[in-house]
């Protein structure tokens, strides 16, 4: 008889990918993995719809444990959308890229 084992990721979230809730924003593994437990500077593109997070030695927001209190931001930009949303790590500018044009399943 086969088994299949259930390995559960944390917060249920696909590679490259994060979560915006209400409250937070939550990177998946990789990307959190990536940019590490830093604190890290928030910016956004209206036109795109991309935002953008970078580390950053002091001051910013604190990442912990992959999430980030958005409550402050959201407002600030006006972003209206929650959801799961493709991200990457772009190497040359050491920073991540989450698009929120539209959510994605």
């Amino acid at each position: 008889m086969g088994f299949i084992e259930y390995n559960p990721t944390r917060g249920g979230l696909r590679p490259k990918s994060a979560k915006l809730t209400k409250t937070h924003l939550i990177l998946s593994s990789d990307l959190h993995q990536e940019i590490g437990e830093n604190s890290v500077s928030v910016a956004f593109d209206p036109v795109d719809k991309i935002l953008r997070l970078t580390p950053v030695e002091s001051g910013g927001l604190k990442l912990t444990e992959g999430k980030l209190q958005s409550k402050g931001f959201v407002n600030f930009f006006g972003i209206d959308k929650k959801g799961l949303f493709d991200a990457e790590w772009d190497e040359n500018e050491g920073a991540i890229f989450i698009k929120i044009k539209r959510a994605t399943i």
